[in-house]
């Protein structure tokens, strides 16, 4: 815990059909994509980062119910506001809109935006964690890649299960700190703890500088990782990374 500071489609791409190359190991392999009407599949996930403040709106038209407003800047750390998006559709004036996961209790919380006030591109990568078997798995186009053991909530303060994205990758000034070399915020918060180390009690990946405890049901709420998985992670994914937490 860190305190505050389906079934494939096809993908329509303007003005090409196109297999973008998308180098691995770099944050910025992501290729730029217009998506029309359609959605992410299971091996291509789409990331949003926010260009202008926005309004978040109950469906993917104008007049719909605002519920929200978004900010260029994370709620972290003030990086740049990359979401996860769910889905895309037109309005019917042909207006093309995000259906995003927001970084806001319940941790179900999406809503629409206007596709001219984000930026979005392309990953192949998407992170599950198995709670049960205390195990991360990084994915590439739907195969494993990567995996890690690690530690995760006890039974009072459980890590919560659900889809997720990656919210801000944050470089962590003491490498060999508690939280190790990197803090790569979730879209998720507890549900039992509404305030944790004077935040909102949002969870995360991180690494740590208790490796003996790996593999253990010990933390508040967060996946803490060997510092090697953290550093991997931060150096392969981008924000709006999906990340799915089964049981």
């Amino acid at each position: 815990m860190i305190g505050w500071r389906s079934k494939p489609v096809a993908l329509w791409v303007a003005g090409a059909a196109a297999a973008c190359a998308i180098a691995t190991g770099t944050s910025t392999a992501a290729s730029p994509v217009v998506p029309v009407a359609s959605r992410p599949t299971t091996t291509e996930a789409w990331t949003a980062r926010v260009l202008l403040p926005v309004h978040t709106r109950s469906a993917p038209k104008e007049s719909a119910k605002k519920t929200g407003k978004l900010s260029v800047h994370a709620p972290y750390n003030g990086g740049p506001h990359v979401l996860l998006v769910l889905n895309a559709s037109r309005d019917d004036r042909g207006r093309v809109w995000y259906r995003v996961r927001l970084p806001k209790r319940p941790n179900d919380a999406a809503g629409w935006i206007p596709a001219e006030a984000v930026q979005v591109k392309r990953t192949p990568y998407r992170i599950t964690v198995r709670l049960g078997a205390r195990r991360v798995e990084l994915l590439r186009k739907g195969r494993v890649v990567d995996r890690w053991t690690a530690a995760v909530g006890t039974s009072a303060n459980p890590t919560p299960v659900g889809r997720f994205a990656i919210s801000e990758i944050v470089k962590q000034a003491r490498p060999g700190g508690f939280f190790g070399p990197y803090i790569l915020t979730l879209t998720a918060h507890s549900a039992n703890l509404s305030d944790f180390d004077g935040g909102d009690g949002r969870v995360a990946l991180h690494g740590t500088s208790l490796p003996d405890l790996l593999g253990q049901a010990v933390s508040h709420g967060c996946v803490r990782l060997p510092n090697s998985a953290a550093i991997t992670l931060a150096k392969t994914i981008p924000a709006g990374t999906p990340v799915d937490i089964l049981s």
